[in-house]
């Protein structure tokens, strides 16, 4: 059995996302697994319920205090934001690339003294240089993450309130955020392949563009915005009540929109179906579990 410690720079580095790819992983691999949540802060509770989402684990669904956690499977996966008080066999230290100094950076290096570093958030062709950085301030990288749209995206419940919006439609679709914010085109024609050509959107028109809003519809998009006020006809919010998709209604414009709803790209919260989805795919293709057995 090994207990294994994830832990971070800072917060919001991306440790959830590293801890539930690793358990995952290490599922699939054959092993029996253990993922928890310290209850040591705000986000505690939401990353537990994320957690017990992730397939083939033994999870709480809740935080729980370093004491309670079972050494039941053969890797207990532990989050925390701190490692004071964990004992761990292995710590794996988290690091957003770009984020926290160098001096912050060799500070958690000498404390922690982590097995490996994972640095998250690299960009792209980004990941030996970032590498090299974790070594030179005396760190052993074993992976690097790269940037990811659906990670950073906002969820619809978050964008509802920055437009100052009125949401409906699909409720289990909330808390989901899709991996690109697409402005509807001049013509419904022109839209078509328009939309075809970005699967996972939230799509923003002009309310009384129902031509393209409906075309939209077509495509599934998991949220549409309707700017500059209601709907001309109900027929849209009809829709909204019966199929699979969110409708955020606000008196705000196109332009305003958008701009409202940029700032929350990257301060989104890891919760949601699809942004675990992509946490485990990310972590599998880039972390090499083996090193932490």
């Amino acid at each position: 059995m090994a207990r294994i410690l994830v832990t971070s720079t800072l917060a919001r580095d991306g440790k959830s996302v590293v801890a539930a790819g690793l358990a995952a992983a290490l599922r699939a691999s054959g092993a029996t697994v253990r993922l928890a949540r310290v209850d040591d802060g705000d986000s505690a509770a939401s990353d537990a319920r994320q957690f017990s989402r992730v397939s083939g684990v033994r999870t709480a669904a809740e935080p729980v205090a370093v004491s309670d956690i079972p050494n039941d499977t053969e890797h207990v996966l532990i989050e925390a934001s701190s490692a004071a008080g964990v004992d761990a066999d292995r710590t794996v230290l988290v690091v957003r690339h770009g984020e926290a100094d160098d001096d912050t950076v060799a500070r958690a290096l000498s404390e922690i003294q982590p097995d490996a570093v994972v640095v998250n958030g690299v960009a792209e062709h980004g990941g030996p240089a970032a590498a090299a950085r974790i070594a030179e301030l005396g760190g052993n990288a074993i992976a690097a993450i790269p940037q990811d749209r659906q990670l950073a995206a906002p969820t619809v419940r978050d964008i509802a309130p920055a437009v100052e919006g009125e949401l409906s439609g699909e409720e289990d679709l909330f808390d989901e955020a899709a991996r690109d914010l697409v402005i509807g085109p001049v013509s419904a024609h022109e839209g078509m392949d328009y939309f075809r050509k970005y699967p996972d959107k939230t799509l923003i028109t002009r309310h009384d563009r129902i031509d393209i809003a409906l075309g939209a519809l077509d495509y599934e998009p998991l949220c549409l915005i309707l700017a500059g006020g209601e709907p001309t006809l109900p027929y849209v919010a009809q829709r909204a009540e019966r199929e699979s998709f969110a409708l955020i209604t606000t008196s705000q414009t196109t332009l305003q929109a958008v701009e409202s709803i940029g700032p929350l790209y990257g301060n989104s919260a890891f919760i949601g179906e699809r942004k675990l989805a992509t946490a485990i795919e990310l972590v599998s293709a880039n972390v090499p579990t083996q090193v932490l057995a």
